[in-house]
Formats: C-alpha cells, structure tokens, sequence
C-alpha cells in the first residue's frame, strides 16, 4: 500500500508538557477520567488497523456500531447501496456481512467512496466508552507517528483505551500503547499519569526491537487467536510500524469515524 499522505493538524500546536495514561480496559474508565482530554482507542489486532486501512483505501467513513443488527439497519436503509457492513464476531466474518474485520479485505476497489457500518467485539464497544472525551482518536502500530504527531498538535491530557479481548487485558494493545507513549516521551515534555504507563514506554524502548514486532504480536493472546482462525497475514500488516500516515478521529455529530483534517468532521 502506497504511503498516505499525512494530513495538516486541525489545531495549531500548543507545545507544553501533557499527562498521558494508558487504560488497559475500557472498563477502567472512571466518570469524568476523560472530560477535557484527547482519548486514543487501541485495537491492534484488528479493529484499529482495520478501521485506518479502510479509511487510507478511500472509505468515506466508518460508522462504528454496537450492535449486528445496527449496522445492518444501517446498510439497508441506504437505498444508493453506498453503505457496506463489515467487522467481526468471534474473530470470523459475521453471516450476512459484505466484509470481516481483516485490513486485508479493505481493498481500494471495494470500499473507496464507501460507508462501512462495522462492528467488533472489542473494538467498537471500546470507542463507544470514549463518549465523555473532548475528542477521540483511533490508534494502532501502523499510524503510529501520525498519532503523536496529532497529540503534541493538540496540546491536552491524553488518554490511550486499550479495547482488551472479552474483558480481559491483551498484550498486542499495551504495546500499541507503549510505543505511542514511548514516542511521546521522546519528544519531551510528557507526564506519566501513573507507573504502569511508565512501564508499558520503557517496555517497548527496552525490549522490542523493530524485527521483534511481528513475534511479539503473534505470542499475544489475540494474535494466537488469529494464527488459529488463518489470519496471519492481518498479524504482518499491523506490524507495519509507521506505514500509514493519517488519524481517523470519530465525530459525537456524525456518529461517523473520518481522517482527521477531513470533510465530514
């Protein structure tokens, strides 16, 4: 996939020293935790990498949904036929469904000038506990430097929501989470909110060399689940660190995901 060309900030730069902290679960949010702040949901394997994938391929936009039956709605009351559904349950396409949650299925030919009505087991409901945020990004491996270049553009609290799998913490997304913080606090002028943001940095800094990402990931929990299900392939892609220069941001107005700097937020 050829390099996406990086969008100007929506916001000039306020460059000063920012509290980052990562949630390995949405269900560690507590009520006003993100009022104010700038929340990241990180789903690397695979809703985030799917959703920026999708959205460098052309996608209009991206409607995250709750429910099946949602984004089936969804997709059959738009009578141009502009709206596809796709995303996942169980990790397997759901029956029905035009796409699955793989960034592989996103392909240009498919989806440019399209509406994706998706839904995950995660990663959705994740985005949907982000609500009480000034704004929320969507975050992975693959847009990483995109990602902190928009958070030091915006200058407030930052807040990184790990999606988890089932309730329980994945390793595959603190490290997506460690590396945005690791990058941030290279720049200088970053706050930890707390030890285990401070420890999921040096973790990536310390030990995980670039040609270690793709073992890393396939040894995480969700990774495992996919190499089960067939879906290596979709492991390589979101370990290419730095491949996608754009940020999808999700918009309360248009219940819809966009790139960020773009029409429709």
């Amino acid at each position: 996939m050829d390099r996406v060309k990086k969008p100007q900030p929506s916001r000039q730069p306020q460059f000063g020293r920012q509290t980052v902290r990562i949630y390995p679960l949405p269900a560690n949010i507590e009520p006003g935790d993100l009022a104010g702040g700038v929340a990241v949901v990180i789903d690397v394997l695979r809703a985030s990498t799917t959703i920026i994938v999708a959205l460098a391929n052309g996608a209009a936009r991206v409607i995250p949904c709750g429910l099946v039956d949602t984004a089936r709605s969804l997709a059959a009351e738009d009578e141009t036929g502009n709206t596809l559904t796709g995303g996942e349950r169980g990790g397997v396409k759901i029956e029905g469904f035009d796409l699955d949650n793989s960034p592989a299925s996103y392909l240009r030919e498919l989806v440019a000038d399209k509406t994706i009505a998706f839904t995950t087991t995660n990663g959705t409901a994740a985005l949907l506990r982000t609500q009480e945020a000034a704004r929320v990004l969507i975050g992975a491996l693959v847009n990483r430097q995109a990602i902190v270049e928009t958070l030091r553009a915006d200058g407030r609290p930052i807040h990184l929501v790990c999606a988890g799998t089932d309730g329980s913490v994945t390793s595959e997304d603190l490290l997506g989470a460690g590396a945005i913080v690791a990058a941030l606090a290279s720049l200088g002028d970053v706050e930890f909110a707390d030890a285990a943001t401070e420890k999921a940095a040096r973790h990536w800094t310390d030990y995980v060399p670039p040609a270690q990402l793709i073992h890393e990931l396939r040894e995480s929990s969700g990774g495992c689940n996919l190499v089960e299900l067939g879906f290596d392939q979709d492991i390589v892609r979101a370990a290419e660190l730095d491949s996608i220069a754009l940020v999808p941001e999700y918009s309360s107005l248009t219940r819809a995901i966009t790139i960020a700097g773009g029409s429709g937020l």
